[in-house]
């Protein structure tokens, strides 16, 4: 064998893996974010919620917690050292004497260097002197924090924005302990992008009054402080995200004891936002408005978190699967919108463009609301397609054209499987687009999705692609098989469907 042989080997091979390595949603997962919660000293029971928020944590499958307990306040910190750097994220349940000199040197260094950090609840009201560890967590309360520490941050519901506010006043206050409405603000970011829009958090301290030097920090989600409960009257900042140096700081405010960790708004937004400070992404599944509820707060005891029960892909082998394709005919579809063909060809549907045709859909004759759907699909490089799905065609929406989710479907490298709202002027639904390349060109590709409640899911090739809530989407309509418009200059394209199926969900 030549050596330009030996070297055009090696490269196939190397191709021939690179093609394969499309890794499942569950071994991706298998690769555990490595944590360190701090304790020892807390204004709060910290002997009582620090195992509380491990329970949380590992419940999910997503973490491995170890636990550093500081010496109490009547003993020196000198001893207390951890190693910061063998861990991926360190969340913070301390709220007591300052750290050694070393020992903040070598926290800051962590965070700054990359190293995610996760403050909860009374831990910012920790370190009021500790100017990087203000920097860390953006917005403190109480230790004598005032206007010299920074400004309050509100949301102001009339302007619909934030204000930073530096008139005097002292930093950190709350009213009583009663339940309150946890209002997302960023529904683009990835800590709060699988989340309704609004959900109840149990009994907990509202924490207002913050006040800090809010340098590169966020708010995600705030909760209003209501006068009637000893409140300050404002839109309050509960969730915030905080960039230091190069690493990501996720701040909750939501948890002030055992009741308050019980209320699955601390659990989920505490998962999601310790994930995303390690990783700077969250993989975890979306959550619906039917378990993360809006009217009264979704309780779970932290004993009792674990992994997501939709989170694995539908098994496509296993039984209760209904054909919609019966190879021969197009029995139980009709066409609507365009002017693209449609044919049976070896036992596939085959999509013909035609040019200077709008979009075509060979749509089902009967709607699904709650499903799981699979099939197989071959997209000419060049052609844009997708599969509908709860689709509607109303003759009072726009001459009856086709109008909702749609699973998308385009040569890699592109957004396949992501979900676009066709035909309503909304664009992507699923707005973080992290996976190019699943959809293998020229091959037939596999793709599942499922549509539950306001949630959906899907995966081409066994790679998860989308996990989104879409409350605004009917949750019932028709499947449908688009043949996506060309220039009259293009073309022809074709994209071929097999082995459809569904399997409807209660």
């Amino acid at each position: 064998m030549t050596q330009l042989s030996f070297f055009r080997l090696v490269l196939l091979s190397l191709l021939a893996v690179s093609s394969v390595q499309l890794t499942p949603l569950w071994a991706q997962q298998a690769d555990k974010i490595s944590v360190l919660l701090i304790d020892g000293q807390n204004n709060h029971n910290w002997k009582a919620t620090t195992p509380l928020i491990q329970q949380v944590l590992e419940g999910c499958g997503r973490f491995d917690v170890d636990v550093a307990t500081a010496p109490g306040p009547e003993e020196s910190m000198d001893s207390f050292s951890p190693e910061f750097s063998k861990y991926d994220l360190i969340v913070s349940n301390y709220n007591g004497q300052l750290w050694s000199k070393s020992t903040q040197k070598a926290f800051e260094a962590f965070v700054a260097g990359g190293g995610g950090f996760v403050s909860v609840h009374a831990a910012d009201n920790s370190f009021p002197k500790w100017e990087a560890y203000n920097r860390m967590i953006g917005l403190g309360g109480w230790g004598g924090r005032s206007e010299k520490d920074g400004p309050y941050v509100r949301w102001k519901e009339e302007q619909k924005r934030f204000t930073r506010d530096l008139s005097p006043g002292r930093g950190g206050t709350h009213g009583k302990r009663v339940p309150f409405l946890v209002i997302v603000r960023d529904s683009e970011h990835p800590i709060t992008a699988g989340l309704p829009s609004t959900f109840m958090q149990a009994a907990d301290e509202l924490y207002g009054k913050l006040r800090g030097p809010a340098e590169n920090m966020h708010v995600l989600a705030t909760g209003f402080s209501a006068p009637a409960t000893g409140g300050t009257g404002e839109h309050e900042p509960l969730l915030m995200t905080v960039q230091f140096g190069e690493g990501r700081v996720f701040h909750t405010t939501l948890g002030h004891d055992d009741n308050a960790m019980k209320g699955m708004a601390f659990q989920i937004t505490l998962q999601r936002g310790a994930e995303w400070a390690a990783k700077g992404f969250v993989k975890q599944p979306a959550v619906s408005g039917t378990k993360l509820t809006s009217d009264v707060p979704a309780m779970r005891d932290p004993a009792d978190v674990g992994p997501d029960e939709f989170t694995a892909i539908p098994d496509v082998t296993s039984k209760g699967w209904s054909t919609l394709f019966n190879g021969k005919d197009l029995s139980g579809w009709s066409q609507k919108n365009g002017t693209a063909t449609y044919r049976i060809e070896n036992g596939t549907i085959v999509g013909k463009t035609a040019q200077g045709s709008p979009n075509s859909f060979m749509c089902t004759t009967r709607d699904y609301g709650n499903f799981e759907l699979t099939f197989e699909v071959n997209d000419d490089v060049g052609l844009n397609s997708g599969v509908q799905i709860r689709s509607l065609s109303k003759d009072d929406f726009n001459n009856g054209r086709v109008h909702g989710p749609q699973v998308e479907i385009e040569s890699a490298p592109g957004e396949s499987g992501y979900i676009y709202s066709e035909g309503t002027g909304r664009g992507w639904i699923t707005k973080q687009q992290p996976v190019k390349d699943a959809y293998q060109n020229g091959e037939w590709n596999r793709f599942v999705v499922r549509a539950n409640g306001d949630r959906i899911q899907t995966w081409v090739n066994g790679v998860a692609i989308a996990d989104i809530v879409d409350t605004e989407s009917s949750k019932k309509g028709f499947i449908g098989l688009q043949v996506h418009g060309i220039k009259r200059d293009a073309g022809p394209f074709e994209v071929r469907w097999r082995d459809i199926r569904v399997r409807e969900l209660k």
